[in-house]
């Protein structure tokens, strides 16, 4: 959705929660539902590249410091 569709979803939300609050929460609910259920879908691929991210970088920062001061650091 561009811009303009979502100041008018909202607007159109915000007006029907003074007429009928229940739809207005059944078409946030409805709004955000797909972004809800693909991060429910693929947590596992999201996880996995994190820890890899994760552990990579200690490793790069590392190969700065001399060999005394990692050794130090141990």
């Amino acid at each position: 959705m561009n811009t303009i569709t979502k100041v008018f979803f909202w607007i159109f939300t915000i007006a029907l929660g003074f007429v009928n609050p229940l739809i207005s929460v059944a078409l946030v609910i409805l709004y955000y539902l797909p972004g809800i259920i693909s991060s429910a879908v693929t947590p596992c691929e999201e996880t996995t590249y994190e820890e890899s991210v994760e552990y990579d970088e200690p490793n790069e920062s590392m190969k700065e410091y001399s060999d005394d001061i990692r050794e130090k650091m141990r």
